[in-house]
Order: C-alpha cells, then sequence, then structure tokens
C-alpha cells in the first residue's frame, strides 16, 4: 500500500490582516506574507533558518494549500516547523492547518462519478476538517493586551518594538506586527514589478524605468489638499463563472492523482496567466494615457509631471489567481476597474477542448488618504459582491446566450463604486441605496453597471445599465458648456422626485440634450436619474481612453 500523509492549511482573515495598516510597504509585506505562505513556503523556512520538508506534490487553490509528503516524518516536521515559525515570527496572522492520511494508489484526491465515501475526495475531506476547525476555535476574540503595555499609534497594538521613520532622527514605539510587515515588504519589492512591469512597451518622459506607486508618491501628489486629488481607491475585483469552470475541469478523465495534480496545476496556471495578462495590459493603457491623466492631476507643475512620468498610479497588493485588488490614485480607481476587466474579457482558457472566457465583478471604494484601509477594502469587497448579486438577480433574463456550445452560461462583468466624503461609512450598500437614494419615482442611482463585450451587447439589459451610458453621461457634463454648479444643484433636485426635477430644469433652461430619467428595466415603473452617478463621480474621475478590441 503506498501511503501519503497530507497537511493542509489556510490564512484566516486574510484582507484585514493585509489591509491593517494605511502604509503601502506593509501592505504589500502583508500579502507577501501570505502568498509565500501558501505557494513557496520553502522561503520562509530559509528565512526562519529552519529545515523544509520537501514534499513529492503541492496543491495550492481554493484559498488553502495542501503538501502531500512520502513519510509520516516529513508531514509532521512541517505541520511543526510552519506553526512553531507563525506563532514566533509572524505576530497577527492567524493559520489553521489539518493532516491527514491516504493510500496513493486506491483513494482519489478528487470527486468521481463511480465513487462515493470519504476516500473518495480527498481534498474535500480535509476542506471539511479545516473549515470544522475554524468554526470550533477557541477564542474568536484575542485579547492583544492586558493595559500595562505603551500602545502603536498606528494599529492600538501594543508597542513591543521601537522603528527609526524615513529621514527621522528618533525611533518610535511600534507593534511588532507593522514592522514585520514593513521588512517582508521591502524584501519583496521586485516580485510585484517583475511580475506585472517588467517588459512592457512603454517609454517614460524622463527615461526611468517603470515603478509602482509609493508610500511618498501618495504623500506628495495625493497628501496637503481637501480636494478629490486627497482620495485613494481600493480597488477588490473577483472572477465570474469560476465555479462553472471548476466543474467543466473536474470533467477530466484523470488517470490517477499524479494526473489530477499535474493537470491542476496547468490549470491554475491558466487562470494566473489571464488575470496578469490583464494587469500588464491595464498598465501599459493608463500609462500611454499619461499626458492627458496627469494634467489634471498635477495641475500647471510640469516639473512634478517630468518626475513622476514613470510612477504607474496604482500599487497591486493581492493577486492571486481570480482575486485580485490594488491600491489606485482616486481619481483613476473607477477606470482602472473598467479597463481591467475589458482587458480580462478578452481572455480565455481552454479546458477539455472547449473554450472558456473570462468575466469578474469590481467594487471600487473612494476614500481619503487617511481613511482606514481595511475598512475601505471591505466596503470594496461588499461593491463587488453587490455586483455579483445583481448578476444573479438578473441572470434569468439573458442566461444561456453566446455559450459557445461549451455548456458555459452566459456573463457579464458588472463595475460597482462608493466615494466616501464623510467619516460615517454603511456596509450594507442596498439598504444606504434604499434610505438615501430612493424616492417615489425609483432608485436615483443605476449602479452597478454592466460592461459587456462589443458583440454580446443584449436587447433586454436596457443601455442605460451599460457602463458606457455612465460614461456618455459623464462626457454631456464634461463638454456642453454649462457650469458644474448648475450640475451638482441637479443632483440636489433629483432627490425631490421627476415632476419637481423637469419644472426645475424648465424653470432654469437646463437641457443637456438628453432625458433627465431613463426607464431602465422590463417591470412597470423601473426608471432611474440618469446623470446622478456621474454628477456624483465627476470630480473623483478621469477619463482613461478606450480598450481596443483588436
Amino acid at each position: 500500500m503506498a501511503k501519503k500523509w497530507l497537511v493542509m492549511y489556510e490564512v484566516s482573515q486574510k484582507q484585514h490582516y493585509i489591509f491593517r495598516s494605511n502604509r503601502l510597504r506593509e501592505n504589500i509585506g502583508a500579502s507577501t506574507i501570505i502568498r509565500w505562505l501558501t505557494e513557496t513556503p520553502e522561503r520562509l523556512f530559509e528565512e526562519w533558518k529552519t529545515a523544509f520538508p520537501q514534499p513529492a506534490h503541492r496543491i495550492v487553490g481554493g484559498g488553502n494549500a495542501l503538501h502531500v509528503f512520502d513519510s509520516p516524518d516529513d508531514a509532521k516536521a512541517f505541520a511543526n516547523g510552519l506553526s512553531f515559525g507563525v506563532l514566533k515570527n509572524l505576530p497577527g496572522l492567524e493559520l489553521f492547518l489539518v493532516s491527514d492520511e491516504m493510500d496513493w494508489e486506491k483513494d482519489n484526491l478528487y470527486a468521481t462519478e463511480s465513487r462515493f465515501g470519504e476516500n473518495a475526495n480527498v481534498i474535500q475531506r480535509m476542506r471539511d476538517k479545516l473549515a470544522d476547525k475554524k468554526n470550533r476555535r477557541l477564542h474568536a476574540v484575542r485579547q492583544a493586551t492586558w493595559g500595562i503595555h505603551r500602545l502603536c499609534s498606528e494599529s492600538g497594538l501594543p508597542a513591543n518594538e521601537f522603528f527609526r521613520p524615513p529621514g527621522e532622527s528618533e525611533d518610535i514605539p511600534r507593534a511588532k506586527e507593522l514592522n514585520v510587515k514593513a521588512e517582508y515588504g521591502r524584501k519583496s519589492q521586485e516580485d510585484f514589478e517583475d511580475r506585472f512591469l517588467k517588459g512592457l512597451a512603454v517609454e517614460t518622459a524622463n527615461g526611468k524605468p517603470l515603478a509602482f506607486m509609493s508610500q511618498a508618491y501618495l504623500e506628495e501628489v495625493l497628501g496637503g489638499e481637501r480636494t478629490a486629488k486627497n482620495y485613494v481607491a481600493i480597488v477588490h475585483i473577483d472572477g465570474n463563472a469560476m465555479g462553472t469552470k471548476v466543474n467543466a475541469f473536474l470533467q477530466t478523465p484523470f488517470e490517477s492523482n499524479e494526473d489530477y495534480v499535474h493537470r491542476y496545476a496547468q490549470f491554475a496556471a491558466d487562470i494566473d496567466r489571464a488575470y496578469t495578462s490583464a494587469m500588464r495590459k491595464t498598465i501599459e493603457h493608463v500609462m500611454r494615457c499619461f499626458d492627458g491623466w496627469a494634467t489634471r492631476l498635477f495641475g500647471g507643475s510640469d516639473e512634478k509631471r517630468f518626475d513622476h512620468a514613470h510612477v504607474v498610479p496604482l500599487r497591486p497588493v493581492v493577486a492571486s489567481g481570480d482575486d485580485v485588488s490594488f491600491i489606485a490614485v482616486g481619481q483613476l480607481g473607477i477606470e482602472l476597474a473598467r479597463i481591467f476587466i475589458q482587458h480580462l474579457q478578452q481572455q480565455s482558457m481552454d479546458i477539455n477542448g472547449n473554450a472558456f472566457r473570462f468575466d469578474a465583478c469590481a467594487g471600487v471604494a473612494i476614500v481619503r488618504r487617511k481613511f482606514p484601509f481595511w475598512l475601505a477594502y471591505e466596503l470594496a469587497e461588499k461593491l463587488c459582491n453587490n455586483a455579483k448579486k445583481r448578476l444573479k438577480r438578473e441572470a434569468e433574463e439573458w442566461k444561456t446566450a453566446d455559450s459557445g456550445g461549451n455548456g458555459e452560461d452566459f456573463e457579464a462583468s458588472l463595475v460597482d463604486w462608493e466615494i466616501v466624503t464623510g467619516g460615517d461609512l454603511d456596509l450594507d450598500i442596498e439598504q444606504r441605496r434604499k434610505t438615501a437614494f430612493q424616492t417615489k419615482d425609483g432608485l436615483l442611482v443605476n449602479r452597478p453597471y454592466y460592461l459587456f463585450r462589443e458583440r454580446d451587447m443584449r436587447k433586454d439589459v436596457h443601455p442605460a445599465n451599460y457602463m458606457t451610458a455612465f460614461l456618455h453621461a459623464l462626457e454631456i457634463i464634461e463638454k456642453d458648456g454649462m457650469a458644474r454648479s448648475k450640475w451638482k444643484a441637479l443632483r440636489s433636485v433629483y432627490h425631490k422626485g421627476m415632476v419637481a426635477t423637469e419644472q426645475w430644469a424648465v424653470q432654469n433652461r437646463f437641457n443637456p440634450g438628453l432625458a433627465l430619467y431613463v426607464k431602465t428595466g422590463l417591470e412597470e415603473g423601473a426608471i432611474s436619474a440618469f446623470f446622478y452617478d456621474a454628477i456624483e463621480a465627476m470630480d473623483h474621475l478621469i477619463r482613461l481612453g478606450e480598450v481596443s478590441t483588436r
């Protein structure tokens, strides 16, 4: 009997761990720690000066990592080394780990139609054990301090180390967790640049190689003003219909567990390739539009434009498969989400001879630079989920069109956003919009908006629901010559209802050339204030041009 010993683990509350700080280097460092922990733990073992037991196989996906060992001693040494290393060296990170064993020749890692029982799908059995362990956690709330510690001013955690900020002459007390993240941020600085910037066909005006924006860039370019320039965007993008792709993959007639491991690695690599390509093309796009957006961002300062001509106005934080998050200049966040998705929609992957396309939903939280990043990310995630809810809710009206004969449901992409100008934040998106934007005539806001491929434009989805309609409304605001104060007055009047709005338009000779209200759905009375979203976003959005479909 060829036995194997398995260890599966995952990091809990990843996004809270990553975005606990408002410093880019620490965000990147936290993301790097999680990526190394799941994908290449040998790098951490080397950092910890601990022997690394080499696994026979490894599978990374679905939010967790599985390592397969030839001996129980290696499995135990790996589990102990990983657990002890995290506890000792990575404060604040929460790790869950389970172990198991299997007959490599008789048991299956994967599910099959011909076999049933716990040994027919070992991976799912271990995921169930992991979920059960998380549900049985002894301390859902941990006591970080006994009240006798000096507190870190940035995190509220015990300040158990000292840190000297760049350019300062004195040390300040600080939480070890933040120092560790900052250190890994320095170590991994080239990781994202090699993956996303290396080899891009972009020439910069100052001749310097491309670089992602830094903390200093945020503070110099976005700091110091009480305007839209003082905002950052947290963008979260999550793939649609990934379950459809996984189910199609699992229909593969695997010859053995080794065959499954090999094919799964290729499956995961194809997904990663599509999202990496979309990010690289997004960066090329935004940097080729530099003159357009830099003029608004830097104003009349030619010196600033030249000095920052090589700086990409975003910073990837999470880029794992179909899960992507980045921080960007606030006025570019919505457009960067749109451009990323449109480039992603041009990608496809082959599964058992069938072509599957890529779609995704995006949530964009536009907040002031000093707003807590972890809360902004939570909002971005909620917005992404809200977009997925709309997709699911309206799917019955147009699903299965253009499935290509491969059984894949028709898909689309959507983008949703919120601009947080005050300190209050309601994470219940639907309830907030019903409370703040509902009138007797209908809902004022029309987001989230659909992003269709040009050939997929649907007759049963009103054009006002398209992202192109929002951008068209924005273009009218920018080019019609009316004072922006008049548009902002329209936004206020919209809240009084359709009759009051139309009377106001007549009294003020307000005629933008398009109806102020449009019917947006098939159901009776489904109307929307056509310009409302565009007026709200007009100070917080700089256009970046169209994506070529060639």
